[in-house]
């Protein structure tokens, strides 16, 4: 093992700030530079339906993405229904003229990447479908450099199969951090965030012009509901720093300590499951987003895979969209009976109870999202529409992610981390690290 004494004091700020500012950057991009273009689309899509023709949405092209929107959380209208098993292929043999896709590009289930073209938005244009394309660091866009993805995904960009892109503000290559030891790539991805502030945004819009038969154009909708997750991101930046920065040293302390044994700590991720495909064995929109995910550490593993395996020098890491599921319950009180260290995240507000997954957990981070529902009320639907957890969820697993490297770095002790598997280059780096990452552990 390399020496994991403490190394000279890292220039700059801490990783979670840096991942913060970005991400809050990105949120208001799209508040302040897409808004027009969001109504003006969701006004296409509505007077699609009104005039007969269906909504598809296809959201789905990365590990967050494929869960984030999934039916059946609470808040989700399904006005962009999400194709939840991923069969795009499905919604392409029935599109005709009139009708309108949301996407983010193509969502195959596990295709051969290297010599098998994308399935993409271009089948909806070709069948007469207006398609309307989201930016997405899997998908070449006008930030791509030339070159820099397998010719796969070079021969087609996202602005030449789509009748209009938004702009979700993320990067071409997924992460957004750097970090010295790494100088292939950046670390942190901006990808599931960026693309679903925008998703929900749309959703926003679009039940407006629902509500007040396209008489407004739900640009008010739509900036209401980004004020909403950017307040929610500025709370966890006020109020949960320092917790998350404690809960990821501690990760740092725990993994060093026993890096030596024969079985090395494991950083294992549980959300209970969504509706949706499983995408190797997860299916949940946290657990997906952190294991062998791009510009993620290696370390992040599904509970699920090593649960009868459980020991006492591994860390658990629950990911909540609401206070009280039972089943992420039970794996904490497991959890902690075999002595492992427990963390969750979520809507924590209030002082909880005994059914709240926050009394089971040795250190709770509150998402400040509320209760994990929608938060905007828009006459002719049930429920609040829209909902923040996911988002302010995903923004605290990153924060975590990013801290902890950042001490494992101030330790000389840099994690593996994977690098988008589309970029030239990334097969090989990924190998290694990878061997480096079975024999260290982290």
């Amino acid at each position: 093992m390399n020496d994991s004494s403490v190394g000279p004091p890292l220039a700059g700020p801490p990783y979670m700030e840096l991942f913060c500012a970005e991400i809050e950057g990105i949120g208001r991009h799209i508040r302040d530079t897409q808004i027009t273009g969001i109504c003006e689309a969701m006004k296409v899509a509505y007077e699609c339906q009104a005039s007969g023709g269906r909504i598809f949405s296809h959201v789905l092209v990365g590990h967050f993405a494929m869960f984030a929107a999934s039916p059946g959380i609470p808040g989700q209208p399904s006005v962009l229904p999400q194709r939840a098993d991923r069969n795009i292929s499905a919604d392409y043999s029935q599109m005709k003229p009139g009708d309108f896709l949301l996407t983010n590009g193509a969502s195959l289930i596990n295709p051969d990447k290297g010599t098998i073209p994308d399935v993409g938005p271009d089948e909806a244009r070709a069948r007469g479908a207006y398609t309307v394309g989201i930016t997405c660091s899997y998908v070449r866009f006008y930030k791509t450099p030339v070159g820099a993805l397998l010719p796969v995904k070079m021969s087609t960009s996202l602005e030449q199969v789509c009748d209009r892109v938004l702009d979700s503000g993320c990067t071409w290559s997924c992460g957004v951090i750097s970090t010295p030891a790494i100088p292939e790539f950046k670390i942190i991805s901006s990808s599931g965030l960026s693309q679903f502030l925008v998703y929900w945004a749309c959703t926003a819009a679009l039940c407006k012009q629902i509500s007040t038969e396209g008489s407004d154009d739900g640009a008010g909708a739509a900036r209401e509901y980004l004020d909403h997750a950017l307040r929610s991101f500025e709370r966890i930046r006020e109020h949960e720093f320092e917790v998350i920065d404690r809960v990821a040293g501690a990760w740092a302390d725990r993994i060093l300590l026993f890096a030596e044994a024969a079985d090395h700590p494991r950083l294992l991720v549980y959300g209970h499951p969504q509706a949706g495909t499983p995408y190797e064995g997860t299916r949940n929109m946290f657990v997906n987003e952190a294991y062998e995910t791009a510009a993620g550490s290696m370390i992040m593993q599904p509970y699920d895979l090593y649960k009868t395996q459980l020991k006492a020098n591994d860390i658990v890491l629950i990911g909540a969209i609401s206070p009280d599921n039972s089943d992420e319950i039970q794996v904490a009180q497991y959890a902690k009976q075999i002595g492992a260290m427990v963390v969750a995240f979520g809507p924590f507000e209030g002082n909880g109870g005994a059914s709240s997954l926050r009394d089971h957990v040795d250190v709770a981070i509150n998402t400040h999202s509320h209760d994990g529902a929608g938060v905007l009320d828009i006459p002719g639907f049930d429920e609040p529409v829209c909902p923040i957890s996911g988002l302010s969820g995903n923004l605290v697993l990153w924060l975590l992610t990013a801290q902890w490297t950042y001490h494992m770095v101030q330790r000389n002790q840099t994690p593996n981390y994977w690098q988008n598997y589309w970029e030239v280059g990334a097969i090989e780096y990924d190998s290694q690290a990878q061997a480096s990452f079975l024999q260290r552990g982290y």
